[in-house]
């Protein structure tokens, strides 16, 4: 005796997965180049490597005055002698900092 195979269930498909698979066919359609509306986001790269001695100097400042930045003068000096790179968060602040450093200075001394 043979058996049936089980009846396939028609489950309509939640708001969530209608959503999620007009985005895949949105995907899909800007892939092969075509035009959808889809918005790009791209976001800015922290650069890899930071000269704080060139910041620090632009600035005018001793290594112990650039510790009012929030940063340690051990930091510092293994980041100038470059036994150390600053990590992804102290890369963007010392950006900042190149760029503007008051701003930086009144936020933390307030």
């Amino acid at each position: 005796m043979a058996t049936k195979a089980p009846a396939k269930s028609k489950k309509r498909m939640s708001s969530v997965g209608r959503d999620i698979l007009a985005g895949l066919k949105e995907y899909a359609a800007y892939k092969r180049g075509e035009k959808t509306g889809a918005k790009l986001y791209t976001f800015p790269t922290i650069p890899e490597d930071v000269d704080v001695k060139s910041i620090r100097s632009k600035l005018g400042m001793t290594q112990e005055q650039f510790t009012s930045f929030g940063f340690s003068l051990s930091a510092i000096r293994h980041w100038e002698a470059h036994r150390r790179m600053p990590d992804g968060p102290a890369r963007v602040l010392l950006m900042v900092i190149a760029r503007n450093p008051s701003v930086v200075l009144e936020t933390l001394h307030r």
